[in-house]
């Protein structure tokens, strides 16, 4: 009651009340169709490719085929849990994952509420979020993504959290959930370390929060590389990229992988496609495609640990700067124009406008980089401009995967932020009558 009081009490100007009372609305509206669609369009109804193997791999835990240790193990250990917790049945499967939908926008609120001036940015970020049709519909299938983006969304918050107490128990804390994001999507790996380092960098007690966090960090990651060294003799315990990183530098349509463990006697054979690659992400404007064809096939004996892995590395065409600016720009194409999969079925509505807005987020980057770099003088934050340039990088730039429009999603919620956070520097909304922020310092780095 005393949040809605601050918000919406007499002493509030009408003009505030009305906006609040807005947002609000608007808020509940979004939050209760995102619960309907996860209802409408239950995941259950959508185990095939991706999400299959998923549930599959969530299921049973004791599978040791070769995929069950290259992909993060994260996801598959919150399936295992949501199969456990449900019995399979269809209805508890979607209420959990309709909290699970809630959250994300919840958690990132919470980090937007550490990140901007006042309470009512936030909010306006909230609603945003919460009615992003790309961070709606995923929800109605099993993919990591549903569980990377509250994780990602808590990590932000434990991190600007830990800026402002900055004492050890919040940055062990960060580093448990960047953790736990890492063992998710690989793609948080390289934002943990540019947050955890910039927060090490920038505050005081340094050898005991390293000492604290590293033994968090052994104690689950070690017995983690420990399994995957018993399954595919290597020690990757957020489970190994190099699958994708041959897909990419191998510039086909196809990879083919073939694996053999135990002396020859168990054999796996598998065929992976890009949902990405037989897109047309200018449509209707060109007809253009990706030139990846052909297959390329690797074969490996899981039982020789590196050896073919380098072996397979060996065999790509070697780089020359034609070859990387033809899959780096093919590359940045497929990840900024090519619709999400596989959440952008158009026969929903909700895909519909999933579809349309994959034409929003590469002039948005642009426009955010101009403000950004025009606004430097006054606004001093640095650790968010550094996590957007990080994600661009690794997920832009280098060659560890086939991008797809559905690994956008991290950005949009981090683009959404910036221009937030540049918003709020330009014209203040309430603030004065709703918990402020006080103002933003510089950071040392």
């Amino acid at each position: 009651m005393d949040w809605f009081k601050k918000a919406l009490g007499r002493g509030v100007p009408q003009h505030l009340r009305l906006f609040r009372v807005a947002l609000l609305t608007l808020l509940a509206a979004a939050c209760a169709y995102r619960a309907w669609l996860v209802f409408r369009y239950n995941p259950m109804d959508a185990i095939w490719s991706d999400p299959e193997r998923h549930w599959i791999f969530g299921t049973r835990p004791l599978d040791t085929q070769p995929l069950a240790a290259i992909d993060p193990l994260g996801y598959h250990v919150y399936l295992g849990a949501i199969a456990k917790l449900t019995a399979g049945s269809h209805i508890l499967v979607a209420y959990w994952t309709a909290l699970l939908s809630l959250s994300a926008p919840w958690l990132w609120y919470r980090f937007l509420r550490e990140l901007l001036p006042s309470r009512d940015w936030a909010l306006v970020g909230w609603v945003i979020l919460a009615a992003l049709p790309s961070w709606s519909g995923i929800y109605s299938y099993f993919m990591q993504e549903t569980l990377m983006l509250p994780l990602l969304g808590a990590a932000l918050w434990m991190t600007w959290r830990c800026r402002r107490k900055r004492d050890s128990a919040s940055f062990v804390l960060a580093t448990g959930v960047w953790m736990l994001a890492g063992l998710t999507r690989g793609i948080c790996i390289p934002l943990a370390a540019v947050s955890m380092t910039w927060l090490w960098m920038t505050q005081g007690d340094q050898t005991k929060k390293a000492a604290y966090s590293a033994i968090l960090l052994l104690a689950v990651l070690g017995p983690l590389a420990g399994r995957s060294w018993y399954m595919i003799r290597q020690i990757s315990p957020h489970g190994l990229g190099t699958m994708n990183y041959l897909y990419a530098r191998a510039g086909t349509t196809y990879l083919t992988m073939e694996f053999t463990r135990d002396g020859g006697k168990n054999h796996w054979e598998y065929r992976f496609l890009s949902p990405s690659i037989d897109q047309v992400p200018f449509a209707p404007l060109s007809d253009w495609q990706t030139r990846r064809s052909g297959d390329a096939h690797f074969l490996v004996d899981l039982d020789a640990g590196r050896r073919d892995w380098e072996a397979a590395k060996d065999r790509l065409q070697p780089w020359t700067l034609g070859r990387a600016a033809w899959l780096t720009g093919d590359n940045l194409i497929l990840l900024f124009f090519t619709a999400s999969w596989p959440d952008a079925d158009r026969e929903r509505s909700i895909a519909v406008w999933n579809y349309r807005m994959r034409w929003v987020w590469a002039p948005l980057a642009v426009l955010c980089l101009i403000w950004s770099v025009a606004s430097r003088s006054r606004e001093k934050e640095r650790l968010l401009p550094a996590l957007l340039l990080t994600w661009f990088v690794f997920q832009g730039l280098l060659p560890l995967a086939v991008n797809e429009g559905r690994y956008r999603k991290p950005f949009e919620g981090l683009m959404i932020a910036q221009c937030l956070l540049l918003a709020s520097g330009a014209r203040r909304i309430g603030g004065e009558h709703f918990e402020s922020r006080p103002p933003r310092t510089s950071s040392p780095i």
